[in-house]
């Protein structure tokens, strides 16, 4: 029951939380007025995956304290996420702030619950994600902020499954491509920018729950 009340208030949480971070960071934009009832929406979905993802790894692990600074981390992503569908621009401050408040809770929980493990992933997650958007960077056309919004979200697998790893993928592979698809049926070339912020936010969150 108490694991019931907490997944509730995690979801409660993240939808009311999220569509504030988006707003916050559409306004770090200069980018105020894109703010509109759609993306709020998705921001307050999105939030609600991001309290079901943190609460999952919760469960997984055992470590009540991930619970929290997982859910910032979740709503800070889809926030991002958010901001870049609507500008293709991710807000630095946002992912910047984000990932210090992770980096630095996340390592203290693990330190204090002995969890070298999740800690020596979590680091290492982060950087094979921020390396892989790198080099989407160098040649397929993601912008930098994509690299900051991904080596963010690889802080949030230090306990991820192979399964989960797996998925993430696929959705990822699955969005970027539809985006790629839809972007040329409206009579774009192959040089036209898509946001990544969305695939990545979503294979993210995939990836820490399942």
């Amino acid at each position: 029951m108490t694991s019931l009340w907490l997944g509730a208030a995690a979801a409660v949480t993240g939808a009311a939380a999220t569509p504030v971070l988006a707003a916050r960071g559409l306004a770090h934009l200069g980018r105020p007025d894109a703010m509109n009832r759609g993306v709020s929406l998705a921001g307050a979905l999105g939030g609600i995956a991001a309290g079901a993802a943190a609460m999952a790894t919760t469960h997984r692990t055992g470590i009540w304290g991930l619970a929290p600074v997982l859910l910032v981390w979740g709503c800070a992503l889809v926030a991002a996420a958010c901001c870049d569908a609507v500008t293709q621009r991710v807000p630095t401050a946002l992912v910047r702030q984000a990932g210090v408040v992770t980096c630095t809770v996340l390592g203290v929980v693990l330190v204090v619950h002995g969890d070298w493990p999740g800690l020596a992933l979590s680091g290492v997650a982060a950087l094979a994600s921020g390396l892989v958007m790198l080099l989407c960077w160098r040649f397929a056309g993601a912008g930098f902020g994509d690299v900051r919004l991904a080596t963010l979200g690889g802080l949030g697998l230090g306990h991820a499954t192979q399964r989960g790893l797996l998925l993430a993928l696929a959705a990822f592979t699955l969005i970027t491509v539809t985006q790629a698809v839809a972007t040329l049926m409206r009579g774009r070339d192959r040089r036209s920018t898509i946001p990544y912020g969305p695939a990545l936010a979503v294979g993210f969150l995939l990836a820490a729950a399942l």
